[in-house]
């Protein structure tokens, strides 16, 4: 039997053994998947431990080890190395690799609706580690234009200014200011709703797209997706299926098996 895990503080909430464990059903592999506590201060202990003496073959990594993670390992993805940020970990000839999935299975879930963002203009809301985790993933689909829009503007324009040899235009906003332009798609990288905080976003937000994607989930509307429902917007997701697909990766790197979502989806959703 193989054994993974993911680690973060705090943990129970995990919907990732659930996810994982289908995954396994599913492709013939039997694996066993843990959600186990580790915090920042024992994070390399921790993660030593499990690989060396618990006989663990792959972590994903969740909040707040994710930068401890990319930091940690030898060897990093590409895309790990622009995001400064991992959530996957593995062994191979005893060197620790970080990979992050976050990007690609957000870009692989809103490819799964139809949705094209190749010459799309985004307005990407929240300038923190969500939003830098996708931001290089959402650049290699070559869209036209991202405006980041962030309570503070000093974040947001620090994420443009990483980016901005691009060949696609990414510039800064306030979440205050009046929006000016119309955008294709609006994807919500802040918690506030979920966290129970006030929601900031411009006055004229939902009335400037088409799509609206928040990576956060919930059994029922996510309180972002509920406000862009109260306006009339139509075409509203939220971030299962990333969760899914980000995990499904993961999956793939460790296994060399690539599970199906949607049929994992389904399963989960009649448990």
């Amino acid at each position: 039997m193989k054994k993974y895990a993911v680690i973060g503080s705090p943990i129970s909430h995990s919907r990732s053994p659930s996810i994982h464990s289908i995954f396994g059903k599913t492709v013939g592999l039997e694996i066993q998947y843990d959600a186990i506590e580790v915090v920042q201060e024992n994070f390399e202990a921790a993660v030593k431990n499990l690989f060396y003496n618990q006989g663990y073959e792959g972590l994903n990594v969740t909040l707040p080890l994710k930068e401890l993670a990319y930091h940690f390992a030898l060897k990093r993805s590409d895309i790990c190395s622009l995001t400064k940020a991992a959530n996957t970990l593995w062994l191979d000839n005893e060197e620790f690799i970080a990979d992050t999935t976050d990007g690609k299975g957000l870009v692989a879930d809103i490819e799964s609706k139809g949705i094209d963002l190749k010459g799309s203009s985004l307005l990407i809301l929240g300038a923190g580690g969500s939003a830098k985790s996708v931001l290089p993933s959402l650049l290699e689909q070559r869209p036209d234009s991202i405006k980041i829009i962030n309570r503070t503007f000093e974040k947001a324009g620090n994420l443009a200014t990483l980016h901005k040899d691009h060949e696609c235009s990414v510039t800064a906003g306030n979440l205050r200011e009046e929006l000016d332009k119309n955008f294709d798609g609006v994807i919500n990288t802040t918690s506030a709703g979920v966290l129970n905080e006030e929601i900031i976003y411009p006055k004229n937000l939902f009335a400037t797209s088409s799509w609206f994607y928040d990576l956060n989930y919930s059994d029922a509307d996510t309180p972002f997706n509920h406000e862009a429902k109260l306006n009339g917007c139509v075409e509203v997701f939220d971030g299962l299926g990333m969760l899914f697909r980000q995990a499904a990766f993961s999956f793939e790197i460790w296994t060399g098996l690539a599970p199906n979502v949607e049929e994992a989806m389904d399963i989960l959703s009649k448990k």
